[in-house]
Formats: C-alpha cells, sequence, structure tokens
C-alpha cells in the first residue's frame, strides 16, 4: 500500500446474529485502520466490519459510511443497540463495511486549527476538505479490496458529501444511498448568523431533548427505547470534553454559503450510479421536501427511488424504526436493476 500508511488496532469478534436463521450465523470481524490523509499530518480513522469468511470481494458488497456535520462515522453506524450496529446488520449478510470519521471527528487528527481558541480562525473542515478525506478512505477501500467500485451510503451532510463524490467519480461508485440528504432551504439567513470560529462545541446534555422537539407528543416517549440514549451518549462521551463535543464548523460555513443563499453545492444530475433517497416522516433537520427535491433531480441516475420511513426523525438510525431502514437499504443493494 505504497503512500499509505494503515495500522490494524483491533481484530475480529463473534457477534450474536439478528434476523438470519442460527445455521447462517458467521463471525463477523471488526477492524480499525489509521489511514494517511491526502495532506501531511492528518490520520482517518476508518472501522471495518466484514464476514470472517470474507474472500470473494465485489463492488455491490463494499460499503462506505459517510457520517454527518456533528457526530463522527464509527460511533455512530457502528454502535450496538439490542445487540446490533448498522455496519453489523449488512456485514452479518455477507457486506464488507466502513465507516469513515472525517479529519476533526471522532477518532481521526483533528486539524490544527482546532486546537486553540475557536475564534482564531475561520470555519475548519469544509466540503472540499471533507471531500479529500472521502476520496482517501475510497481509494483506501478500493486498494485494500482490490475492487474497482463500491457502495457509497451518506448521512445528512454525508449525503451532500457522497453525492458530490458520486458526481464527480462515477467510475468509482456502484450504487449511492443518500439519507437524510440536504438542499436549499429558507429557513437559515446568513446575514443573521454569527461569525464563525474554527470548532463549536456541542454538548451532549439536553441531546435528547433537542432530538425530540419537533417529534408529537404523545410519540416522544417510545421513539427511543430505553437505554438507547444512554449508550449513545456513552459512545460519543470518549470523545467529549467537559461533556461537549469540540466539532469543525466547515459545514455550518457550507450552509451559509450555499444552501441558505440559493446555491446547491452539488449537481444530483450528474449522479450516473443507482440512487436511493431515504428519509423520516418527522426529519425537521432535512425535512422530505428536501429529498424529495433532491429525488427530482436524479435524472442521470439509471435508477432512482425515494422511500420515506414513519414515525421517524432525523436520527432515524438509532430510533426504535430503525430496522425500516436498514431494511430499506439493504433491499435497495440486493435488487438487481438488469432488465
Amino acid at each position: 500500500m505504497a503512500g499509505m500508511r494503515w495500522m490494524l488496532v483491533a481484530a475480529g469478534v463473534l457477534l450474536a446474529l439478528w434476523g438470519l436463521p442460527a445455521a447462517a450465523a458467521p463471525n463477523v470481524v471488526a477492524e480499525e485502520f489509521q489511514v494517511e490523509a491526502k495532506d501531511d499530518g492528518i490520520l482517518l480513522h476508518i472501522r471495518n466490519k466484514h464476514p470472517e469468511d470474507y474472500y470473494d470481494a465485489k463492488p455491490g458488497r463494499t460499503v462506505l459510511f459517510v457520517h454527518g456535520a456533528t457526530f463522527p462515522g464509527a460511533a455512530t453506524f457502528d454502535l450496538a443497540l439490542d445487540g446490533t450496529s448498522w455496519m453489523d446488520f449488512l456485514a452479518r449478510r455477507g457486506y464488507d463495511v466502513y465507516a469513515l470519521d472525517i479529519r476533526g471527528y471522532g477518532k481521526s487528527t483533528r486539524p490544527p486549527e482546532m486546537n486553540g481558541a475557536a475564534e482564531a480562525h475561520g470555519p475548519a473542515v469544509d466540503g472540499m476538505v471533507a471531500l479529500r478525506d472521502v476520496s482517501k478512505a475510497v481509494d483506501f477501500v478500493l486498494s485494500r479490496r482490490g475492487v474497482e467500485r463500491l457502495v457509497l451510503v451518506g448521512w445528512s451532510w454525508g449525503a451532500t458529501l457522497a453525492g458530490r463524490y458520486a458526481s464527480e467519480a462515477s467510475n468509482r461508485v456502484e450504487r449511492l444511498v443518500l439519507y437524510a440528504p440536504q438542499w436549499l432551504r429558507d429557513d437559515v439567513a446568513a446575514a443573521d448568523a454569527p461569525k464563525l470560529g474554527a470548532w463549536r462545541a456541542v454538548k451532549l446534555d439536553g441531546l435528547r431533548e433537542r432530538w425530540l422537539r419537533e417529534v408529537p407528543e404523545k410519540e416522544r416517549r417510545d421513539l427511543i427505547p430505553q437505554g438507547w440514549m444512554t449508550a449513545w451518549l456513552a459512545a460519543l462521551g470518549t470523545r467529549a470534553e467537559d461533556g461537549a463535543l469540540k466539532v469543525p464548523n466547515g459545514a455550518v460555513a457550507d450552509t451559509l454559503a450555499s444552501w441558505a443563499a440559493g446555491k446547491p453545492w452539488w449537481n444530483p444530475e450528474r449522479v450516473s450510479a443507482p440512487t436511493l433517497v431515504v428519509q423520516g416522516e418527522w426529519d425537521m433537520e432535512t425535512p422530505p421536501a428536501m429529498g424529495l427535491s433532491v429525488f427530482a433531480r436524479l435524472t442521470g441516475a439509471p435508477v432512482r427511488r425515494y422511500v420515506m420511513i414513519g414515525e421517524a426523525t432525523h436520527t432515524l438510525l438509532l430510533e426504535k424504526n430503525r430496522h425500516h431502514l436498514f431494511r430499506a437499504v439493504h433491499g435497495f443493494l440486493e435488487e438487481s436493476f438488469a432488465p
């Protein structure tokens, strides 16, 4: 792996199987890598789950998850709730699954401007910088497995990054999944926004209340099963300082400069891979209208599909109906689109 430094820091574990016959239960291996970014001094954390007996790598079964603007990839996509994470769900069905932490998030290196006072620098890790990390992660996975394409799954800001990458590197994307994608919005005014520093502190205390603020009152108690929020906060807390995550502000700056200014940051029309858009009914961060706008513009995709999941918010992957999301994506990946 010339020009690439990687370190295996964890090895395989046998996981209990969810939703498959006992005879089909595979050994699932977990691995973690630190990969040199395209910029000096930055290491990218990439987590992998795959069946122990994984010898026949295929583009349609090689998946890379890209996280949103606040929470890191590994601590979200590989959070085992009721014994199963999204990565587990796919790995147990024969997929080779990866989750990237973009620089400044999770276990990846923080850029230098995040080490001092927030106001000392402008917003860190904007979309173009993050796109370099996505590109590097794709390079790493393709090189490791000897395949030419993979499946990209992006959540929120991660859907923006995955969509733009797919629109510019179509020969490397087998299928594209846009979960809760961003699009133009008129509820944020750039002129009224405060000056952004390099980073912001996202307090974990009160996260549940912010999460449920737009959910109908009678549904709030059951949306997040007991113990799940505690598990997620524990996973995030390993990277928290004084009860808060230090998060780059580049994605916020991009929102103000593009989405809030009527300027799309990427062109869905240029995507040429089969694409699934999936959203939750109660998503107030990226409402269903945004996903439908993206879907309508996927005119170059040979197959495009839109799925709305009921009783679900922007953070559906951590809610009671999460397996509806998992099954919708899995079904899309399994389907043959041959005429």
